[in-house]
């Protein structure tokens, strides 16, 4: 009965039904057990069609072919009603459903404006409610307006944001050219590398010859150091100063070191060619 009814609504609409002539035309498509109810329904009340309203109809039609429990069923629905994730169009679409299937569940238009934007998405609601709109017509397309607002300026934040991270990614620097830049980083040498190298320094160190004696040992442990002379080999004075003047033996040192210094070279290179003086 619910779909006759509104098949019937669209009839309405498409060939400009007045309101006087709506009762009538739907009465002359009742067909088996609905006419006869219909029948009844005049004898008894003695009722004119061309006086009853389209709502009134719909009322007394509903009542004798709609059950009682899905009456109550349906109208615990509506008081729970919301838009919730849905579109303004799908949340209007069930909310007029309720509103055709059982009768009083809104009283007028007004009511009817006011149930239905209480219903709507928060985001919606308040700026509806802003408006304060009087029938239910203006509600549902101020409804629709606000809707179709906020997707378009959602989906241009969405297109922002994209553009916003393809420029960052653009900007942040590759992996390979980081790879490249550390591996030009001079190696640091650990501190066991260090103190190994300076180990091998000072064992270099200690098997070069002398400078002052010709021999391998350090120049701070060399003999000659604390002024022994050339000459004689004992400490206390100089070659020049030597008491035993000319007459005297060359001693090892005196006669190996003489002629190299003469010549200006180092000791270690006239080893074993000393000549006396």
């Amino acid at each position: 009965m619910e779909a006759w009814l509104s098949a019937m609504e669209a009839l309405f609409e498409d060939i400009y039904t007045l309101e006087k002539d709506k009762v009538r035309l739907a009465t002359h498509c009742l067909e088996g057990p609905a006419r006869s109810w219909w029948t009844r329904v005049k004898n008894g009340r003695s009722l004119d069609p061309a006086t009853m309203t389209w709502e009134a109809f719909r009322e007394i039609l509903l009542i004798e072919y709609f059950p009682e429990s899905d009456k109550r069923k349906i109208k615990e629905d509506f008081r729970k009603l919301r838009q919730g994730s849905r579109t303004v169009r799908e949340y209007e679409r069930e909310f007029s459903h309720m509103v055709n299937c059982v009768p009083g569940l809104v009283h007028g238009d007004r009511d009817r404006a006011e149930v239905f934007e209480r219903g709507l998405r928060p985001e919606i609601f308040k700026m509806v409610q802003a408006l304060r709109l009087k029938t239910y017509e203006e509600v549902l397309d101020r409804a629709l307006w606000i809707e179709r607002g906020n997707a378009i300026a959602r989906e241009e934040r969405e297109t922002f944001e994209r553009d916003k991270d393809r420029e960052k990614s653009k900007k942040r620097p590759t992996g390979g050219s980081a790879g490249q830049s550390s591996s030009k980083r001079p190696p640091r040498h650990p501190r066991s590398q260090w103190r190994q190298d300076r180990s091998q320094t000072r064992s270099q160190m200690s098997s070069s010859p002398c400078v002052i004696y010709g021999r391998n040992h350090r120049p701070s442990e060399c003999s000659q150091r604390n002024g022994r002379c050339f000459r004689c080999g004992q400490a206390g004075h100089m070659r020049w100063d030597c008491p035993g003047g000319a007459s005297l033996a060359p001693s090892a040192a005196s006669a190996q070191y003489a002629p190299r210094q003469l010549a200006g070279l180092p000791p270690a290179m006239s080893a074993g060619r000393a000549s006396s003086p």
